[in-house]
Order: C-alpha cells, then structure tokens, then sequence
C-alpha cells in the first residue's frame, strides 16, 4: 500500500470495507441492511468519543441522550422549518432557545439572537452584526483581534 492509500484510507476508512455507490442502484437496497452497515459505522466512530479522547467534536457521550434526540429529530425530518406556515412550531422553539440563552447571559430587555445553521453561518452573522454596529457608532476601521488558530472562515472575512 502506498503512502497516498494510507492518507485516503484516514479520511474515508470505508472505501475498502463497504460498497461504494456511483450511482442510484437499480434495486432499492433492504433497509435492514441499511441500517446495519450504518450502525455498525457508527459504533466504531462513537468508540473515540465513548472513550473520553475527542474534545469539540461530542457534547455528551450520553447514548440514552442520542437516543431522545433521535426521536424528537424524527418528528421534523421531512419538515422545512423555513416554511414558518407550515411548521409554526419552529418559531416557538428558536424563540425558546434565544430566551434561554439571553437569561444564560444575563441580556437586557433590549438583547436579542438568531439561531442559525452551524459554525461558519454563526461567525459570518456575528462578524456582520458587530461591523453594523461599528458603522453606527462612526468606527471606520474596525479591529478584530483573534488568535491565529481562528477558523479559516473568521480569517477570510477580516482580512
């Protein structure tokens, strides 16, 4: 095996172990078999983790969690929650989830918060909220001031 194998075999570890598809199969695949291949992918990736050696990648190690969580992301799979109409329940969770926050973090009645989809969505939507309010106090050449392992997303936008 060459050096470039054991690099690819480190970022995808299953391209010798599973079938690899190029295409929709002709024959849908048994669900049985579907959810054994991924449970048996997500027990060997949990191991790490289930050992306490990961650190920003898990948030509780807590399976019975995992389970809950399973269950209550079962309710809204299909749903697009941008479609507030459709699915007016979204708009009361985000709202629960800005008050809590808010009340960690001691907000003011005139604090307020958007929940967004991740990582890079969230620095971009800070970055842009902190330069608007730059720009209203006259701040004309704003300083970010971040260590250099900042993400590769907080970097490109200050620079």
């Amino acid at each position: 095996m060459s050096d470039f194998d054991d690099f690819i075999d480190g970022f995808y570890p299953y391209r010798k172990e599973t079938v690899n598809y190029r295409r929709i199969p002709d024959e849908p695949r048994d669900r049985t078999e579907i959810l054994s291949e991924i449970a048996s992918m997500a027990t060997r990736e949990d191991a790490t983790g289930d050992e306490g050696k990961v650190s920003g990648s898990l948030y509780s190690g807590d399976h019975e969690h995992y389970a809950y969580l399973g269950e209550v992301f079962s309710q809204f799979s299909h749903a697009n929650v941008l479609q507030r109409d459709m699915y007016p329940s979204a708009t009361k969770f985000e709202a629960e989830i800005i008050a809590m926050v808010l009340d960690l973090l001691n907000g003011d009645a005139n604090a307020c918060g958007v929940v967004t989809s991740g990582g890079s969505e969230s620095l971009i939507t800070a970055l842009y909220t902190y330069r608007e309010a730059a720009r209203e106090r006259g701040v004309t050449k704003p300083n970010v001031v971040m260590p250099i392992t900042a993400t590769r997303i907080t970097r490109s936008w200050t620079s």
